[in-house]
């Protein structure tokens, strides 16, 4: 039974660990996107509640809001939402009659609708609200929303702060 010298035995370990260590990376950058898609997706694609308090203290907890303007905290990132690349995300900070949560895209919001609508879970889809205007917006059935911002897509979801409590 012939053994291997040491050295080789040495570059085969750390081959399985560099693999093991790619692998748990792609895994958990994977599982970012996913859950960033499942919790944030959900509430601005209006299919869940919103909670701004749950949101801000997720965002809070990865980076401080580089700014706080129109009602909002507004946060970077380079996450995705179903396919669909994002820049910046806001949430409302309470000071306006609506509760809302968003994200801004670097797609124009026809392209983010068709990104979306193909990657969201049912009640996803959305449609221009109007064939003639230029500058519609775009609606879900749950009643989520797609603006322009600038020349930028973006996407959210608002209730009146009135209604909710009833």
């Amino acid at each position: 039974m012939s053994r291997r010298p040491k050295k080789q035995a040495g570059r085969c370990c750390r081959k399985v660990w560099c693999g093991i260590i790619s692998l748990a990376i792609a895994t958990c950058a994977w599982s970012q996107d996913s859950t960033f898609s499942t919790t944030f997706g959900s509430a601005i694609l209006c299919l869940d509640d919103l909670a701004p308090g749950y949101f801000y203290n997720t965002m809070r907890q990865r980076q401080r809001p580089y700014k706080t303007e129109h009602g909002a905290y507004w946060f970077k990132t380079s996450e995705q939402l179903f396919g669909a690349p994002l820049t910046e995300v806001f949430i409302s900070d309470g000071s306006s009659q609506y509760v809302f949560v968003g994200a801004v895209s670097s797609l124009s919001p026809a392209e983010l609708a068709a990104v979306v609508s193909a990657a969201a879970p049912a009640g996803g889809g959305f449609k221009r609200l109007s064939r003639t205007d230029r500058y519609s917006i775009f609606v879900s059935p749950a009643g989520s929303e797609i603006a322009y911002h600038g020349k930028k897509g973006k996407i959210f979801c608002r209730r009146d702060r009135t209604q909710l409590s009833n």
